[in-house]
């Protein structure tokens, strides 16, 4: 269903200045067909102050455009949808609705998929698999370009929080979530998840956990299958709130142990 433009004002309030503008909530048009990406990205853009509205497929996405008369600050367009061309979208979007910047998410990173895409009229391009971190300064950044305001504007609210698929880790309070419902973790199993969470990717051993979260020496003789006993520990905990909790903790068999999101 395409709906012609609507009369509107621009989606920048022109008449406010300094940090009035600053203190807008700006409002972001979610549009992915993955429940998960939009669920993750929801719950950081949340943090960092954005308002957002999803939108599963590109008439849906039409629909609320039309219905919110284009007042978003920015969109951020799945490339392959259900019903219609992330290209078409992109292109009608910029046609109708000139003034709100978007950034294209794609499966596809060859460089004629991103030419494609800024073509289009994409003022930017983002390949999955993707770090939700670098999106949400992505989208600050063109924000703050295309509405004058400076960067130091958007106050960040998540602090040292870590948030990973369905993880919240709350530092401050030394709380874990997961799926918003709060898991019970001994001391122990609190720094064992914390640590592996802020160094994904990267696999350790059983002794390095024992000298990092433990702080044992190399002098001090610990068993190693403490390591072992709190992983499983943990992997039942995160698995009881999440189908694919006891996924995050992989096992290198021989070696250790690395933190990695679920596919």
């Amino acid at each position: 269903m395409i709906f012609s433009k609507p009369v509107t004002s621009s989606s920048v309030v022109h008449a406010m200045e300094g940090k009035q503008v600053a203190n807008i909530h700006k409002k972001i048009l979610l549009i992915d067909h993955e429940t998960r990406i939009r669920v993750l990205m929801r719950r950081y853009l949340e943090k960092e102050g954005f308002i957002v509205d999803e939108a599963s497929s590109g008439g849906q996405a039409i629909q609320k455009c039309y219905l919110n008369n284009g007042n978003y600050d920015l969109m951020l367009l799945d490339l392959s949808l259900p019903d219609m061309n992330g290209i078409e979208i992109c292109k009608y979007m910029k046609h109708n609705y000139h003034e709100i910047p978007i950034i294209m998410l794609s499966e596809y990173s060859e460089e004629k998929d991103r030419i494609e895409g800024f073509k289009a009229g994409a003022d930017d391009y983002v390949s999955k698999p993707f770090s939700p971190r670098e999106v949400v300064l992505r989208i600050q950044s063109i924000v703050a370009r295309t509405q004058g305001i400076s960067l130091h504007d958007f106050k960040s609210t998540s602090s040292n929080e870590v948030l990973i698929d369905e993880i919240l880790i709350q530092p401050s309070a030394r709380r874990v979530l997961v799926q918003d419902n709060e898991v019970h973790l001994t001391p122990k199993e609190y720094e064992l998840l914390y640590f592996l969470a802020t160094h994904q990717e990267r696999a350790f051993s059983r002794e390095e956990l024992l000298i990092q979260v433990w702080k044992s020496s190399h002098k001090e003789i610990y068993d190693q299958r403490t390591i072992d006993t709190h992983i499983k520990r943990l992997r039942e905990k995160l698995f009881a709130q999440y189908s694919k909790g006891n996924e995050f903790i992989q096992t290198l068999w021989g070696y250790g142990y690395r933190f990695r999101s679920p596919e």
